[in-house]
């Protein structure tokens, strides 16, 4: 049997625009993929330039994708304040109606750590699996402008000491699509950075940086829509 030659569409090669194929057509294909499903080049742009405004509509949308299937949580939305707090708000079926207010004393990710650190300020938390589940689900909202969609049911810590939490989301990340690829030996997740997110009124103000070298951004940026 004849094997047949592979065929490469325009569409592809013009996304393209002189990568070097080296690897596998299928492998590579999938990272290009990958790569517009995560970003688009004004979002991969404000990373570069250190300043990302995540909107609310944004974390709300995806927390709402991750509550569809559930019985015991029916809303669960974050509210971006005026005064640097997070106000968090879910509905659920044993507790009723939850609300808190909350400081963020930490949000970082990098090649070696993710983590989120909330100080609640207006209550005491219950030490309960519905709590750690409610923050464990923000804090992959808060970053879903940078990485996509993560999947929420595996790769998260989180620990509860009196009013404040932290919530390791490291593996997690790294379980998402663009965690499970690199461009030319460059992982694009390790790249990203996050020093820090200040909430004002309707967004969250993200600090940040990419670590790529200015090659291998141009390229990324290249074929981005």
């Amino acid at each position: 049997m004849m094997d047949m030659p592979v065929v490469i569409s325009d569409h592809v090669m013009d996304s393209v625009k002189g990568w070097s194929i080296e690897k596998s057509i299928p492998n590579f294909s999938r990272v290009i993929g990958v790569l517009k499903e995560t970003w688009d080049l004004q979002t991969f742009r404000n990373l570069e330039r250190g300043k990302v405004a995540v909107p609310d509509d944004v974390m709300n949308e995806y927390l709402a994708s991750t509550i569809e299937d559930s019985e015991e949580i029916k809303e669960l939305s974050v509210t971006s304040l005026e005064d640097h707090k997070l106000k968090i708000t879910a509905l659920t079926k044993k507790a009723g109606r939850m609300a808190f207010i909350c400081h963020i004393k930490q949000f970082e990710h990098n090649k070696d750590s993710s983590v989120m650190k909330l100080k609640i300020v207006d209550k005491k938390l219950p030490d309960k699996p519905i709590v750690s589940w409610i923050f464990s689900k923000v804090s992959l909202a808060m970053v879903t402008k940078f990485v996509g969609h993560v999947e929420p049911g595996y790769g998260l810590g989180v620990k509860i000491v009196g009013n404040e939490v932290t919530i390791d989301f490291h593996q997690a990340l790294y379980n998402s699509d663009i965690g499970t690829i690199d461009v030319l030996g460059y992982k694009p997740l390790d790249a990203v950075i996050i020093k820090e997110a200040v909430p004002e009124k309707g967004f969250v103000n993200f600090t940040t940086a990419v670590d790529l070298p200015d090659e291998i951004k141009d390229r990324i940026k290249n074929i981005l829509p």
